[in-house]
């Protein structure tokens, strides 16, 4: 090993940020004071969900990131998603389809309890591949890619539920039709195509899957592209997530030296982060597809900017997990400002890979090298988030009622949550501020409490180190102080003393009202179920059910199939074959009792009025 890449360098680099840091605690700073406010609603279950699973890191799975070692790293914080690439190229290079290379990273997959999003791609030559193309005949690419599904159905069934179609279309080296006019045309063809043969095939294996597009990173095209995807007859019936990527910056942000005043400056400002979601959910909720207003928001590549080169932050001991807090808080305080929803998955980009990493060799030029894979400093961010060690928030929650100060362009950054766990509320300090008594304000927790954990990241504490907070009891709930240093990201999350740190949702079948757990009010689980106009389609219905004086924290429907959903109060279903289903509900408040109700369904394979309840 070099003396460029020794761990000795490394070691310099954390020396370097710990005297910047401790340069602003001793500045004028110190003397700022501010407060951040966040009311918890009681737990009420009425408040925005964040789905399970949201957290993702491209590539799991795969090369270089196929050891259970390294893989184990992710599953350990809750990254248990992943995006995964399906060529079609390569599956079929001849007439003859080779699934070998897909099998081996599927099998890798499985035993590591991953989840995977396959991204189907690229013109197999017998369709007229070229370096990039658009195929001959939309409807054999159709063919080919249902026929992914069906390998994956029979070999690995039920592990890939979500697949995207093609990438970037909307690039000229993406499609190269000519004009992004006719990519876009191109495009609807292809989804057209394959979103019909990969369901029909779905549906004749008793499986369910999701798909999703148009994938587009240029979202100056989103009011175009977006709209003739959903709005489109040929398409519309197809749709299951809508999906894109951000960057922010680019290549030109790069040569003109951005440094992480420039790249905060974007992130929050009138083209940043929030920005693009809020742009994008509305043509998403006025889309034709069926369940508009619920249609979940994947997004499906994210970073600090899109350039194979290195940036100011995007690697950087104190900036990495700087940024990616600040920008996950953003992401979940869109609906504090306008949006119905929060995005329904973040894929880092990516696992491991050139430049673009949360697994690498640390060394003086942090360039992701993969020679080595130990975690990079914005993996800790994710764990933060997301590990079952610290918030938790991958088994899903709720956002807090409210927050204060929420997403800012200067100042302390905050957002808030619960789990099934406990309420959290993190702090985001963007600036050189040392913020020496920071008064948190926690309201309606919708428990009794007598402290909680503190966490802290920042490039002195890359690991997360944590303490206990006390609380003191004021009216509607408690208060808190906590230090928030210069670049750190501050977390206190308070646990009831019924919840424990389980975390997740809780789900067991049962007969109709059968409750159980400690004491005070017992849920109740409530469920209907409404035929649709589709054959084999139902609605089922649990929002009456109730958490008995207590707040709903975990909520499944079971469809009597082996699928599910879980959080979600209402949840549409299609039967992949004709027959009578019990489907269950069960539901579990904060003290930790649980109640299931059930009702069983007969579905026949006509469609409207095909569906007939028996109970």
């Amino acid at each position: 090993m070099s003396e460029k890449a020794s761990l000795p360098r490394a070691a310099c680099i954390h020396g370097f940020w710990l005297v910047l840091s401790l340069a602003g605690m001793l500045g004028v700073s110190a003397l700022h004071a501010q407060t951040v406010s966040a009311d918890f609603g009681n737990r009420s279950g009425s408040t925005p969900v964040v789905p399970t699973g949201i957290f993702s890191a491209g590539g799991t799975g795969t090369a270089p990131v196929n050891s259970q070692s390294t893989i184990g790293l992710f599953t350990a914080a809750g990254i248990d998603r992943t995006r995964i690439w399906i060529a079609l190229d390569q599956v079929y290079a001849t007439s003859t389809a080779n699934f070998s290379y897909l099998d081996y990273s599927l099998q890798t997959i499985s035993n590591a309890g991953l989840h995977p999003l396959g991204v189907i791609y690229n013109t197999p030559p017998s369709l007229g591949w070229s370096s990039c193309g658009a195929p001959s005949d939309y409807w054999q690419w159709g063919q080919m890619a249902a026929s992914v599904v069906a390998h994956v159905d029979q070999k690995f069934p039920g592990l890939m539920q979500d697949y995207e179609i093609w990438n970037e279309p909307e690039l000229q080296g993406s499609l190269c039709t000519g004009s992004v006019t006719s990519n876009l045309s191109a495009y609807v063809s292809m989804f057209a195509a394959a979103g019909q043969a990969m369901h029909t095939q779905a549906t004749a294996d008793g499986q369910v899957i999701h798909v999703g597009g148009p994938v587009i990173s240029q979202l100056s095209q989103a009011p175009t592209w977006i709209p003739a995807l959903l709005n489109n007859g040929s398409t519309e019936p197809y749709v299951d997530f809508v999906s894109f990527h951000l960057y922010i910056t680019g290549q030109n942000n790069i040569d003109s030296g951005m440094d992480w005043s420039q790249l905060y400056s974007i992130t929050q400002g009138s083209r940043g982060v929030a920005y693009f979601y809020q742009m994008i959910e509305p043509y998403v909720r006025a889309g034709y597809q069926r369940n508009a207003a619920t249609t979940p928001i994947y997004i499906t590549e994210y970073n600090t900017n899109w350039a194979y080169s290195t940036d100011c932050c995007r690697n950087n001991p104190t900036y990495g997990p700087l940024w990616n807090s600040l920008a996950i808080a953003d992401f979940l305080n869109v609906v504090y400002s306008g949006a119905t929803a929060v995005p329904s998955q973040l894929s880092y980009f990516a696992a491991a890979g050139s430049y673009f990493c949360l697994v690498g060799e640390w060394d003086w030029d942090m360039d992701c090298n993969s020679a080595q894979l130990t975690p990079y400093p914005q993996f800790y961010a994710l764990d933060l988030f997301a590990s079952p060690q610290f918030l938790n928030l991958q088994a899903g929650g709720h956002m807090a009622a409210s927050v204060s100060p929420g997403t800012t362009t200067s100042g302390l950054d905050a957002t808030a949550f619960y789990t099934n766990s406990a309420d959290s509320v993190v702090i985001v300090n963007p600036t050189a501020n040392y913020y020496g008594t920071v008064n948190v304000s926690l309201a309606n927790l919708g428990f009794s409490a007598t402290g909680g954990t503190q966490y802290l990241l920042n490039s002195s504490n890359a690991q997360i180190t944590n303490q206990s907070v006390a609380l003191t009891p004021v009216s509607g709930g408690y208060s808190a102080q906590v230090a928030v240093p210069a670049y750190s990201t501050v977390a206190i999350a308070v646990a009831s003393g019924q919840s424990g740190n389980s975390g997740g949702s809780s789900g067991s079948s049962g007969g109709s009202g059968r409750s159980s757990g400690g004491g005070g009010g017992a849920p109740t689980a409530v469920i209907s179920v409404t035929p649709q106009s589709a054959a084999l389609e139902i609605l089922a219905n649990s929002s009456q059910s109730t958490g008995g004086g207590s707040a709903i924290v975990g909520r499944t429907i079971f469809f009597g199939d082996g699928t599910w959903a879980s959080w979600q109060p209402t949840a549409y279903h299609t039967y992949a074959a004709p027959g009578q289903y019990t489907v269950v509900v069960t539901i579990k408040n904060q003290s930790g009792q649980t109640s299931s109700a059930s009702t069983t369904v007969t579905v026949s394979s006509s469609s409207g009025g095909g569906c007939y309840l028996c109970g």
